[in-house]
């Protein structure tokens, strides 16, 4: 019979880890209280709770404006870094973009179909199924890169970062934040 104590000392998951790259990042004043669990270096959107404060949760329309969560970690217990993550009813700091500026590593990555080896110049938006940053070759984007609002830029792959955090990670830059236009609807 397992218990919860047994379950705490045998269970490991992988969260997302990552860097801030740019020397001075906007921030959301005060944070967001995260309605649910997200990891690191992952998209959120915002919205407000009845009391007015910010709140984050994991982005759930690639058309939504997106918003970088990138909460400090405190280690006490000599955990991993990837054993970090943003609890429901945590508050987190928020990373506002600021395209051809802001710039992150995370793991939270896949390579689209097609893709062998992560080159600079590639490009990746945030998959709000997956919950992860596809990466694409510029000159064949995934299927939902042109519908997704919050589009990246490689600037690096892992061979060019020193601080990898036992996982695999890509840097990404800021490219495009512009809301993308609806689809004609068939027949107007």
């Amino acid at each position: 019979m397992a218990t919860q104590a047994q379950q705490a000392l045998i269970k490991h998951d992988k969260h997302a880890v990552g860097n801030l790259n740019s020397i001075h990042v906007k921030t959301v004043a005060h944070g967001a209280i995260f309605l649910e669990d997200v990891d690191n270096f992952t998209l959120v959107e915002l919205g407000f709770n009845a009391e007015g404060e910010r709140t984050a949760k994991q982005l759930s329309d690639k058309a939504k404006k997106g918003y970088l969560a990138a909460a400090p970690e405190r280690r006490y217990l000599d955990e991993e870094l990837s054993a970090f993550y943003n609890a429901e009813g945590e508050r987190g700091r928020i990373v506002i973009f600021e395209e051809g500026y802001t710039r992150f590593d995370t793991s939270a990555f896949k390579k689209n179909d097609g893709v062998d080896i992560i080159g600079h110049g590639m490009v990746a938006h945030f998959d709000i199924a997956e919950k992860v940053f596809i990466v694409s070759k510029a000159d064949a984007p995934h299927a939902d890169y042109a519908g997704s609002r919050n589009k990246f830029l490689v600037v690096a792959n892992e061979e060019d970062l020193a601080y990898t955090h036992g996982q695999p990670i890509v840097r990404l830059e800021v490219e495009d934040l512009s809301p993308v236009a609806a689809a004609p609807v068939a027949g107007e």
